[in-house]
């Protein structure tokens, strides 16, 4: 699979790369607050909004959602979930992460990835790259933009617009760590990934060296331009 994460203007190649992003140099907004996370819209796709689709359930203690639909929307709320899970200060939430949204075949690449991306963040952070963290310590990575295509039935590229906020522990004195990342993943359908006749979209080796849109923020004519739509959360379970 190629991505790229638009900020630090990486490419990459390996399987579940996204795990594995290389921090050089990026471009950074530094502020005491995130950013405005879009704007609310019916399920599916309204306006120019669009709501994620709800999981069919959660999995681990970390309670990931797992099982989304079948269709186009649901691709791509799989892999704003499976970024936003995989993207972490803690190498065994990322493990756990990467093994759940990878095929079976992918599972000891996506292991070895997440361990590389959590050291990744800490290091960038000024963190220990192992080990405990100080206390308050903390990071997430919060989707505010997608955009995605069909390639066939069951295979999606899905280009994921996330803000990444973080602090470096309860005495921290610097501002908060806050930026934009963009990455393109191709999802694939897993007819009985969990169980059987259980289906669910899973991150795949991408033979296209595909392109990843410019990195905006939400509500900006940048944002609009890039072809990024606005997401919200889905509907809360009754």
């Amino acid at each position: 699979m190629v991505v790229s994460i638009v900020g630090a203007i990486l490419l990459a190649a390996g399987a579940w790369q996204l795990l594995r992003p290389v921090f050089d140099p990026v471009d950074v907004s530094a502020s005491r607050g995130t950013e405005n996370a879009g704007t609310t819209g019916d399920a599916g796709e309204t306006g120019d909004t669009v709501r994620l689709a709800a999981p069919s359930g959660y999995e681990g203690a970390a309670g990931y959602p797992v099982g989304f639909p079948r269709n186009e929307l649901g691709a791509a709320s799989a892999a704003a979930a499976a970024l936003e899970a995989a993207w972490t200060l803690d190498a065994e939430q990322a493990e756990q992460a990467a093994v759940l949204y990878a095929p079976p075949d992918q599972h000891e690449a996506a292991r070895a990835g997440a361990r590389e991306a959590a050291a990744g963040w800490r290091e960038i952070l000024g963190l220990p790259k192992e080990g405990a963290l100080p206390d308050g310590a903390a990071m997430r990575t919060r989707t505010i933009g997608v955009q995605w295509r069909s390639r066939t039935r069951d295979q999606i590229h899905v280009s994921v617009l996330v803000q990444v906020t973080a602090t470096k522990g309860v005495g921290d004195t610097d501002p908060t760590y806050s930026s934009p990342y963009a990455m393109s993943l191709l999802m694939a359908w897993h007819p009985d990934l969990r169980g059987t006749n259980r289906g669910d979209w899973v991150n795949v080796p991408d033979p296209l060296s595909a392109s990843v849109p410019p990195v905006a923020l939400p509500g900006t004519p940048e944002f609009t331009a890039a072809g990024w739509k606005p997401v919200s959360g889905p509907e809360p379970t009754p």
